[in-house]
Parts: C-alpha cells; structure tokens; sequence
C-alpha cells in the first residue's frame, strides 16, 4: 500500500546546511518533511525513500537539471530530512553538484517522489514501485543564494575613496561605483506612508491560501513605484499564515505572498495586515 506524505510549513523546509567557515555557501540544502499513512497517522520511526529533481524554467516540459535519491528514517513525529545536494546522483545528471546549475537563469521548480517503507516488512514491496509524486513547487529565494558563491564582481576600483557627507555607494549591474545622495537626506525624518487595507473595497486585498502552501495577492497602492522599499506588517499574530515576501511588481502594484501552516485552506482578510511604503 503506499504512503501518503505532507510536507510541513511550520518548519523551513528548504534552509542551508551550517558547516565549516569556508568562502562560499555549501552546495546543499535541507529539505524537512513530515511522512503519514493514508488515514492521516504519523509514519514514524520508518524508513523513507526520496526522489528529487529540479527543472528550469518550467514545473512541466521544463529542463531537468538535477536529479537525486536519498534513503533516511522518519523520527518519532514522522520527521525525516533529505540534504538536497548530497543525494545519490543520477546517471543522467552531469552536474557535479548543485552549485554548478545556473540559479541566475531561472525559474527553478522542485519535484519530490516519496515511498515509505511499510511498518511490516514484506518481500514483495520495493521502493521503486511504491514511489508517490508529492508535486512540483517553485523554489523562491533560498537557493539563490548558492548563486551568490560562484558570483565575481568586475570592473570595480578596489580603492574607493570616502565620499562626500550624507551620501552613499552605488554600485550598478556594470560595476560602476559613484556616490549618491538619498532622496530623504534634506529631510528631517524619512516619509512613511501607511495604507490600511479595507477587507470590504471592490477588488481588495483578501486571498484564500491552499493547504500547506502559499497564495500571492495583488494590491493596488497609487504612488508606488518599482524599487520602493516596503514593509507588511501583519496587524496580530496568526498562527496558521504568516508574510512570506512582498515586493512592488510595477507601478501602483504590491505583490504579496503569504504562507498557509495548516492542512485547510486559509482565509487572509485585508483588514489583518498593513503595507508601508517608504519614500
């Protein structure tokens, strides 16, 4: 019989590994799920065979570039954690490691196969007919950040000299560096903007978040520009959702993503939270 396995919000499912102090990011990520039987019991204390693969550019018809087996135990809570990255390799994967895939030219979606292994052993069950396809989600930021370790900065003067009072270093994609002063630096106090989002307006900023996973809603702020630094503020503290990143996706436009914890789908109010823009 297979297994039915859920993957968990209330822990980071993708954090990096802290290890030895070296000058770039380890390639490898913790991926931390949570095993259960088909009646919703926690598979705890069993062994668990994982599949990985990672696409670019697209969840279906996408470039496969990587692709891994792992075999761990789940712990009392039917914990289990696979380290992505230092799995067993594929044949047709050619990559060294992780490291090497070129993060700066994504998207990049992540696919997990699961089989666990029964409670009572049994001589005609083998893993790689029992695997189930958990689904393909999108990998945000966290991975990027091994990009990070390969990046080099070109074309920079390395003696910079101290710039004029009240102004600060710009550096730009070609790697020009000048000084600039900030656009509140003749102001007594920075300008914050509050909007208090009203859960009852025509297109407003409510979102309902699938099980276990995140929703992205789309408000529209007059005045804000690509760039702007905001912030969302949630007006409590909720326990089955939480902010996951925000970010103004053009002009007028604030894009946010929030994160479901639970196993049912949850209700973000646009009364429950604020956004602040700083200008």
């Amino acid at each position: 019989m297979k297994h039915l396995l859920v993957r968990t919000l209330v822990v980071a499912c993708l954090v990096f590994i802290a290890g030895e102090i070296i000058a770039q990011p380890p390639p490898a990520m913790n991926y931390q799920l949570v095993a259960k039987d088909p009646l919703g019991n926690v598979a705890k204390n069993r062994k668990i065979y994982t599949k990985i693969i990672i696409y670019q550019t697209a969840a279906v018809g996408g470039v496969k570039v990587w692709e891994e087996s792992h075999v761990t135990n789940s712990n009392d809570d039917g914990v289990f954690t696979v380290v992505i990255g230092r799995g067993t390799k594929s044949a047709t994967t050619t990559l060294l490691d992780i490291g090497q895939i070129d993060w700066a030219n994504g998207p990049f979606f992540l696919n997990t196969k699961v089989a666990v292994e029964p409670s009572v052993p049994a001589a005609w069950w083998v893993a790689a007919d029992n695997y189930l396809d958990m689904g393909t989600t999108q990998m945000l930021s966290v991975p990027y950040a091994l990009f990070a370790g390969n990046a080099t900065v070109t074309n920079v003067n390395t003696s910079i000299q101290p710039g004029p009072p009240n102004t600060f270093l710009i550096t730009d994609s070609l790697g020009n560096v000048n000084w600039q002063t900030p656009q509140a630096a003749n102001q007594t106090v920075t300008t914050i903007t509050n909007f208090n989002l009203n859960l009852n307006v025509v297109g407003g900023a409510n979102v309902s978040i699938p099980p276990n996973t995140t929703a992205i809603v789309t408000v529209a702020i007059p005045g804000v520009r690509k760039g702007d630094p905001i912030i969302v503020t949630p007006q409590d503290d909720y326990l089955n959702w939480a902010v996951y990143s925000a970010w103004v996706a053009g002009d007028d436009v604030v894009r946010i993503r929030f994160a479901n914890y639970t196993d049912v789908p949850v209700a973000v109010l646009g009364s429950q939270y604020k956004i602040v823009v700083i200008k």
